[in-house]
């Protein structure tokens, strides 16, 4: 028979052993979790006082369905109407036109000031904070508001689409190009660093390449934004097919609306094979 062999001297006992395992997993209601809990428990207030002040009417979202057959029939076959392909045609690529120069002029502003927003960029938190702020400050403008005021001042046309899609798309490609470049492996810059590269050639070198994907992806994606936007802002006179399309809504011209909104879905989607192809080839 095997003798029971006593507990060494300092071993804690099971029950004790289990307890502090426990204690150590349980997450302590320091400083950080505090905040987190608190910011989380505001932001629910916000959506729920969002959800209140709208006063929805929650049943509607079930009796809604029944009246969709009777208008969706309205907008079958897709039909050019009055209007001739050629006319139609070419006004999407107008709209297309706006979307690609406007893409182009807020890629150069935004590799500039995003990039200065940058955390491992910016030569200063001064600076950093000051991009930061002219990105959050041109976000807030509409294109809409933009479209108009360029428009008065430029006249109708594309110009004045095209300006307002550059200028107010800076404000989201370039916090999105800031915070890709911020989460860019920090090795290859040290290293660079520590041969005595300057700052700019740390950017160059490291930074840069390691976010040339993510800025294809985000400049694709601005480009698919742009073709739509590019619609509505048609719609205040700043050219494109989105002039068409207000029209063929105002008259009722459903068959109209559907063939336009088809032309930008099959551009769209080109747009989009043509985003997943670059982005295999700079894999």
């Amino acid at each position: 028979m095997s003798k029971i062999r006593p507990r060494a001297s300092g071993t804690p006992a099971p029950e004790t052993a289990a307890a502090t395992v426990a204690t150590m997993l349980r997450r302590p209601w320091d400083r950080a979790r505090v905040r987190t809990t608190t910011w989380a428990a505001v932001a629910a207030a916000v959506v729920v006082a969002s959800i209140v002040v709208c006063d929805i009417a929650w049943s509607e979202l079930v009796t809604v369905w029944s009246g969709v057959p009777a208008v969706a029939v309205q907008f079958w076959p897709p039909s050019f109407g009055s209007y001739e392909m050629s006319t139609m045609v070419d006004a999407m690529g107008e709209t297309v036109a706006i979307a690609l120069a406007a893409t182009l002029l807020t890629l150069v502003a935004s590799i500039v000031i995003g990039s200065l927003a940058a955390r491992n960029v910016a030569p200063s938190r001064g600076m950093r904070g000051g991009m930061r702020l002219l990105l959050v400050g041109i976000r807030g403008v509409p294109e809409v508001i933009l479209a108009i005021v360029l428009i008065v001042v430029t006249g109708l046309g594309t110009q004045a689409g095209t300006l307002a899609l550059a200028l107010g798309g800076v404000g989201l490609l370039g916090k999105l190009l800031a915070d890709s470049f911020e989460e860019v492996s920090s090795g290859p810059e040290r290293a660079l660093a520590a041969t005595g590269a300057t700052r700019l050639q740390v950017y160059a070198g490291a930074t840069l390449p390691q976010g040339t994907r993510a800025l294809i992806g985000h400049t694709f994606y601005m480009l698919d934004t742009n073709i739509r936007a590019a619609t509505l802002l048609g719609i205040v006179g700043a050219g494109g097919v989105g002039y068409y399309l207000l029209n063929a809504s105002q008259g009722s011209n459903y068959g109209t609306v559907t063939a336009i909104v088809l032309m930008i879905l099959v551009t769209v989607l080109a747009v989009e094979g043509l985003a997943m192809w670059m982005r295999r080839v700079f894999r």
